[in-house]
């Protein structure tokens, strides 16, 4: 049928070149609808459009999930320790903003850890939330050296945040200490040389780095990560905010 339309319009073309017309403008036609997605959407397609919220339990992470749904302002849930993952898309910039991310709140219990790992491969950033006045060290650095050593993050180069929330509490730990306390950790699990088994059920040895004779620095990590402080409570939650921002950038 369309191949009849583009011969009435120019009666000179014969069957063959009418065809030709018919896929080219197809081709033109599917390449310009998914340039108009890519500009709608976000992110470049390897990183994926996600933005994960992990970290140890009760640190804040559902309430931060809806606080960035919901908006500065609006009142926010009540909220109880996730048994399942929150999902919601949103847009960190201004309200008439067409670019939006996915947001997921993932549990932070021991046991959803390993489902959680699985939603790595679409991440274009991740939230590590921890809570200021009872860090829980040893299960944050469990965590996030985990997410540290995942091959398919290290290799797209994916960024975290380590967002210290309740911060604004008496007895909260400085963000200094808790990122020396987490160096330490992470140093800790290097030098003992975790493993796990690969898609093919060979044994290999959990690496941050290519090289972890050494002490490592946050700053040389492949996947780039960034320390703040932010209270939920008050509504200080600008470094995050600024993340996600970056993200679409």
């Amino acid at each position: 049928m369309l191949v009849s339309i583009v011969q009435a319009i120019i009666p000179s073309l014969d069957y063959t070149s009418a065809l030709a017309v018919v896929v080219l403008a197809i081709v033109l036609l599917a390449m310009v609808a998914f340039k108009a997605l890519q500009q709608g959407g976000v992110v470049s397609p390897s990183s994926g459009n996600t933005v994960l919220i992990v970290g140890p339990m009760g640190s804040g992470k559902t309430a931060l999930f809806y606080r960035l749904v919901l908006g500065e302002g609006s009142k926010l849930p009540k909220t109880v320790t996730s048994q399942a993952p929150n999902a919601e898309e949103f847009s960190p910039c201004e309200e008439k903003s067409s670019k939006k991310l996915q947001l997921v709140d993932l549990p932070g219990h021991d046991s959803q850890w390993p489902a959680a790992m699985e939603r790595t491969s679409d991440a274009a950033g991740i939230i590590f939330l921890m809570d200021s006045s009872k860090p829980q060290t040893t299960v944050a650095g469990q965590k996030l050296f985990d997410l540290l050593c995942d091959p398919g993050l290290k290799k797209r180069k994916i960024p975290f945040l380590v967002a210290c929330n309740k911060s604004e509490e008496e007895g909260a730990k400085s963000l200094d200490d808790i990122q020396d306390d987490l160096h330490a950790d992470l140093q800790d699990r290097t030098e003992f040389k975790d493993t796990i088994e690969d898609t093919e059920g060979n044994t290999i040895v959990k690496k941050m780095t290519e090289d972890d004779e050494s002490d490592f620095k946050f700053e040389e990590l492949p996947c780039p990560i960034k320390f703040t402080t932010v209270s939920l409570k008050k509504g200080d939650i600008a470094p995050i905010e600024k993340f996600c921002q970056e993200l679409l950038r």
